[in-house]
């Protein structure tokens, strides 16, 4: 069972993104607030704000299946193609080292354009944190659609 969240107050005061944590899983602080900084610059569609959350080497297995890179990405955030309603993020593991932690789970959305555009997505995700000079940076996600109603 998930319970619940506004999760970690940086997140639910910056943007229109909600989260859950199950049960006994904490996200660490610093990279709580940079999934806030992530989602309010998503949301805003801000790829410089992106970037400072997406380390240089940044890459994604995406849910179309294709490996795509940083600069990749925020192309498609610049054009305006990654663009959801009710978005949420359910974390069911966060597993921490000292200068890498994954976090793994479950977003649901519902797409505004492209493939799925109206339809509720279910999308497992993998995502590695690295702590870089700049801070904690998203270094890699894995990201796949299971479901769509």
């Amino acid at each position: 069972m998930v319970r619940s969240i506004g999760l970690l107050a940086a997140l639910a005061a910056t943007a229109p993104v909600s989260a859950q944590l199950a049960p006994g899983v904490r996200v660490p602080p610093e990279i709580g607030a940079a999934y806030g900084r992530l989602g309010k610059a998503m949301m805003a569609h801000d790829a410089d704000g992106v970037r400072t959350v997406w380390a240089e080497d940044f890459v994604v297995n995406a849910p179309n299946n294709t490996v795509l890179r940083r600069e990749e990405v925020i192309a498609a955030v610049e054009r305006d193609f990654l663009d959801y309603k009710d978005f949420r993020k359910h974390i069911t593991f966060v597993g921490e080292k000292p200068e890498v932690t994954l976090v793994m789970g479950y977003d649901t959305m519902i797409p505004l354009k492209g493939p799925g555009a109206g339809t509720r997505v279910t999308r497992p995700f993998t995502d590695v944190w690295a702590k870089r000079s700049a801070g904690w940076q998203l270094v890699a996600r894995q990201a796949t659609v299971a479901a769509t109603r």
